[in-house]
């Protein structure tokens, strides 16, 4: 008898699929005929063929409103994909396509999407000014709907999703400003690598179907750590960090570095092609390297009368991995200012003449520890860690 049943209730369903086929009301009805399109990145079905969506990298174009302080970004967002230790952007070409079964486009939209970021040295979190456009409609394609979510790798969370996490409505030529928000919670004495990814869902409203979502990163991994100064704070890798001494500021002992850039031949540090290495051990590592270089026999330091205040300033900094070389082997200099003009007189040439590993300069005492202090600043403020890469720009 239960065979019965069951052979009973095949037969009935058999039937009523034949039926549904019959009047067009089979699920599979709804699936387009074709083959999804070739090339327009994620595709899904509808009941009349297929919505895609592809988002590719480009360039801000002059007709976006700046999002958020966009033009204060230290220059490195012009064309919308670059990035500095301190900002970083992105900007996204999203097209949203429709097809019938049969392959044919009958709508198309595009999405301009751009991100500013500027990241703090006190602080482990940041919020990217996000700013989309329709700058394209085709065919039924009247209005676009899009909403943009992120995550992020390391020891991050993302706290806030640009608007909301709802979506925005656009039509030809509407923009919208939103805000992604993030946050790390870095542990003390520790550092995290960071890369964001973002996903956004989007549709053409007049095609109606499943939205389809795409997914890309920025290319920028970011680096957050607590070991650095009283806060913690995060930077973009892949920047060489800088210390900025300026000649207006630290007179002498900006001008003593800047000719041993110039003048040591092999040995020019703090340059791009030669940087310097930050030391560890603190001001106890320091201060041992610094008297190795300005104290120690057998040709110790000794003041001169002409210079007010004179002081024993090095380079490479004792702070440096580089630095710590005997006096001895150092070229020692005397800048000096006469009649509003730099000039340098050597005191003392290295054995090794300009292949020379350091100098040794006659600076006042007022010049040598600003701009020591200015170093001391530059690497809270551009997260300089140990055995991390700089380099010593001297301005104006």
């Amino acid at each position: 008898m239960k065979r019965l049943r069951h052979l009973l209730a095949t037969v009935a369903a058999l039937a009523l699929t034949a039926t549904l086929l019959a009047v067009g009301g089979s699920p599979a009805a709804a699936a387009p005929a074709e083959a999804a399109p070739k090339g327009h990145g994620t595709c899904k079905a509808t009941a009349a063929g297929w919505t895609c969506t592809k988002a590719v990298p480009m360039a801000a174009p002059a007709a976006m409103t700046a999002p958020g302080a966009w033009e204060a970004s230290d220059g490195p967002c012009k064309n919308g994909r670059d990035s500095d230790r301190h900002n970083y952007c992105w900007g996204e070409k999203i097209t949203t396509r429709g097809f019938d079964s049969k392959g044919n486009e009958t709508g198309r939209a595009v999405i301009h999407a751009l991100s500013f970021a500027r990241l703090s040295s006190s602080k482990a979190e940041w919020t990217e000014n996000i700013a989309v456009k329709a700058t394209e409609m085709e065919g039924k394609a009247k209005t676009v709907t899009m909403d943009l979510s992120a995550t992020c790798s390391g020891l991050c969370t993302v706290t806030s999703q640009a608007w909301g996490g709802a979506p925005v409505e656009l039509k030809l030529g509407d923009e919208e400003i939103g805000h992604l928000s993030f946050t790390s919670a870095v542990a003390k004495d520790a550092h995290t690598l960071i890369t964001p990814t973002y996903t956004s869902f989007g549709g053409i409203l007049e095609i109606p179907g499943v939205a389809n979502p795409v997914t890309w990163n920025n290319n920028r991994e970011l680096r957050c750590d607590a070991e650095v100064g009283g806060y913690p704070g995060c930077i973009v890798m892949g920047h060489l960090a800088n210390v900025t001494i300026r000649e207006s500021a630290y007179g002498a002992a900006a001008i003593a570095y800047a000719w041993a850039q110039s003048n040591l031949s092999g040995n020019n540090f703090g340059t791009p092609t030669r940087p310097l290495l930050r030391n560890a051990g603190g001001d106890k590592e320091a201060d041992k390297k610094r008297r190795q270089s300005c104290t120690a026999a057998p040709l110790p330091f000794k003041p001169d009368p002409s210079v007010t205040d004179d002081s024993c300033d090095e380079f490479p900094f004792a702070r440096a991995v580089q630095g710590g070389t005997n006096g001895s082997k150092c070229t020692e200099i005397i800048p000096r200012k006469t009649a509003g003009v730099w000039r340098v007189d050597v005191v003392r040439d290295s054995p090794d003449g300009k292949n020379a590993p350091c100098i040794r300069a006659h600076v006042p005492l007022k010049d040598n520890t600003g701009a020591g202090g200015e170093l001391g600043r530059a690497v809270v403020s551009d997260r300089i860690l140990e055995f991390e890469w700089y380099e010593v720009i001297i301005a104006p």
